[in-house]
């Protein structure tokens, strides 16, 4: 098991968002070099899939196990690219809190049950990174203000007379 914290400088509603929402996850989630898709309804039981192309095609296959809005999301997580067998025993769980910490939110990263250690190494660096990425996505100008949208352009000044 591994957990990995950051504290992000916005409100636990612009963090749970860009932690959530399927456009924000593809956007953290990728990179200049690779896209992904998601795919998920964050009920509990229902599929979460992402697909991308980074240097190969890769599909990651799981469940979704918990959603508890602005506080908790966990779901199961198994590579294409491990050729492990469609079983319990091949899926990793990774679990995310969050926590309010005045106007900053606490986000922890708990991932257990790794099947190889290859794939506990592969995880333990990929998210090491990609949780700055989030962070720093979450903290984008606008975001906390806006949750689920982008923030409105500025408002045209009125003109004046004559």
């Amino acid at each position: 098991m591994f957990e990995q914290r950051v504290l992000v400088h916005a409100g636990i509603a612009a963090t749970w968002d860009a932690l959530i929402r399927i456009d924000a996850m593809q956007a953290w989630m990728g990179g200049d070099d690779f896209s992904v898709e998601v795919e998920t309804s964050w009920a509990p039981g229902t599929p979460f899939k992402v697909r991308g192309f980074h240097h190969v095609p890769f599909e990651n296959v799981g469940k979704v196990l918990e959603f508890v809005p602005m506080e908790r999301v966990a779901y199961t997580h198994r590579s294409s690219l491990s050729r492990l067998p469609d079983h319990p025993d091949s899926d990793t769980t990774l679990r995310f809190r969050l926590r309010a910490e005045g106007e900053r939110t606490s986000l922890v990263l708990s991932a257990s049950g790794f099947p190889t250690e290859s794939i506990f190494r592969h995880l333990h660096f990929y998210w090491g990174g990609t949780l700055e990425v989030l962070k720093r996505y979450a903290e984008r100008p606008g975001l906390a203000e806006y949750p689920g949208l982008e923030p409105p352009s500025p408002p045209i000044p009125p003109r004046k007379p004559g």
